[in-house]
């Protein structure tokens, strides 16, 4: 029990094999969105009494509930360390822990015949469950290394395998429903029920797999100590003077206030204003794509569920391609990357577009082919848009630092994810709303004419926009290795003491055009 929670202290390295249990995680980061993305809203309607408007509605409205939640759960999870149950199980892998069980509350998500309160109840626990795991899991790999190359081996592991589970749970899904068939709610619960354990043991072994800062080095040491003292009214009211007691409710309102102007101070930077534009736009439109992507194959194209499944597995070509993803980063930077990025994608928008178009007009062996062709291009530069905005994000908090003196890379992942799970969950109300007013119901063969074009224009019309939007923002950026480069450079020689006088004409420009903040208003001569 003494060692139930693995800390940072001895500096242990980061292997390849602690890299894969620390990506493991990710099979259920990745994995679950997938899951619910591409099966539940489908389920829901045909089995469980369910019609669109509601289903979309309670997806929004959790997806809404979950912004906010980010919030207070980066509050929760960075303070653990000022209790006992954090100092001795750790602040991170604790949420880790309590998280794995409880994510097999998801079963209840896949069983026919239970009150629609009830489904509505568990998918909101369901997406909590998810945005406290990724408050923890994210922050992981700088508690476990400051060095450079193991925090890009943890990255790289773990988006492969959050790719590799992305795609993986619709291949399988597929051939799962082709077998036993797609009519009767058996073949979903058995394949959804096997994925849900899985992601459980994921976790447990992400947890086993990872080690996190002492509270020391997080800089809770005075906890630490007191606790080895007085356990008493001491230990309740650490680094208080004795006699001096708040409230837990104002204790508690004034971290969250002073929290929320941390949030809101991250949208000074000029360059975290342009990436959130991008990961908003991009994420957003990824999430309303798995939301009806098997919509717009069974009722635009006349395929089935398990043809639209497999198609969703053409993302699988991406994992190859991962390396080469990683090496034009550094080789063209993500502006270049970003442009070439979204014009792949919109020309895949226009194939899916003529693949609608041609439905029914061209021989189905060819047509089949077509649309074959056409998913694989269309989902390679659809992967590359998932990968491209979390290569950018760790320059966010370098770009930061110059401006606080301080490194925050957890308050923007906060408002990153703050942003797109607002965003996402009112997109999806409204996609409710909109398809329930064209009469659309899954439970029956046919649909309207207008929830046809309703389906189509809002999957491939919005996702066109997102890129153009996405596009225009990203050419704005300026962040690459080489300014990255000279913004540590900059912020290593104000650290020992350099004076902000003798700044270069150049490492000024580079600054000012990352930070949006003057140069002279950087590096506060005291910091909070």
């Amino acid at each position: 029990m003494k060692r139930a929670v693995k800390q940072s202290g001895t500096r242990r390295k980061v292997t390849f094999m602690s890299a894969i249990g620390y990506g493991m995680g990710d099979l259920y980061g990745g994995g679950q969105g997938a899951l619910v993305a591409t099966y539940l809203a489908l389920f829901w309607n045909r089995f469980c009494g369910m019609d669109i408007g509601l289903t979309q509605g309670v997806i929004g409205m959790s997806a809404i509930l979950s912004a906010f939640a980010a919030l207070g759960f980066g509050v929760l999870c960075d303070n653990l360390y000022r209790f006992r149950v954090g100092r001795r199980f750790g602040r991170r892998r604790l949420v880790l822990a309590v998280v794995a069980p409880a994510v097999l509350v998801g079963f209840l998500l896949w069983i026919p015949g239970l009150p629609v309160a009830l489904y509505c109840l568990v998918y909101v626990v369901w997406v909590m469950l998810a945005q406290l795991f990724g408050t923890s899991y994210s922050t992981l790999p700088g508690e476990m290394t400051t060095d450079f190359s193991e925090r890009t081996t943890l990255s790289t592991v773990r988006l492969f395998l959050a790719t590799a589970s992305g795609t993986l749970i619709p291949l399988v899904g597929g051939i799962v429903l082709a077998t036993v068939g797609e009519d009767h709610p058996g073949g979903y619960m058995g394949f959804t029920f096997v994925v849900t354990a899985m992601f459980s043991l994921a976790i447990v072994i992400c947890w086993h797999s990872t080690w996190e800062m002492t509270p020391r080095e997080a800089g809770f040491g005075v906890y630490e100590t007191l606790s080895r003292g007085a356990q008493g009214s001491v230990h309740r009211n650490a680094g208080r003077p004795a006699g001096q007691t708040c409230s837990v409710i104002r204790t508690w309102t004034h971290r969250a206030a002073v929290m929320l102007r941390e949030y809101l101070s991250t949208l000074r930077i000029a360059e975290f204003r342009r990436h959130l534009v991008v990961y908003v736009m991009v994420m957003v439109s990824m999430d309303l794509f798995g939301q009806l992507f098997l919509f717009f194959a069974i009722y635009d194209w006349g395929s089935s569920a398990a043809f639209g499944s497999m198609l969703l597995t053409c993302a699988v070509i991406s994992l190859p391609l991962m390396p080469a993803f990683g090496w034009a980063v550094v080789a063209i930077g993500p502006r270049r990357l970003y442009a070439i990025n979204f014009a792949g994608c919109l020309i895949g928008v226009a194939w899916l577009l003529a693949s609608w178009l041609c439905a029914g007009v061209m021989p189905r062996p060819a047509w089949t082919v077509f649309t074959v062709i056409g998913a694989l291009w269309f989902f390679s530069f659809k992967s590359l848009c998932g990968y491209l905005p979390w290569q950018v994000f760790p320059y966010m908090a370098d770009v930061d630092h110059i401006v606080t003196g301080r490194y925050r890379s957890a308050t923007f992942l906060g408002t990153q994810t703050f942003a797109r799970q607002l965003c996402s969950g009112l997109l999806s109300i409204g996609v409710g709303l909109v398809l329930a007013a064209t009469g659309f119901d899954s439970q029956h063969g046919t649909q309207p004419f207008a929830a046809h074009i309703v389906i189509g224009a809002m999957l491939l019309g919005w996702f066109a926009v997102a890129m153009i939007v996405g596009w225009i923002a990203s050419q704005r950026m300026a962040i690459s290795k080489e300014t990255d480069a000279i913004l540590l450079d900059e912020i290593a020689r104000l650290q020992h003491g350099g004076s902000k006088a003798d700044v270069t004409d150049k490492t000024r420009a580079v600054v000012e055009r990352l930070t949006g903040v003057g140069y002279e208003q950087c590096w506060p001569s005291q910091e909070a």
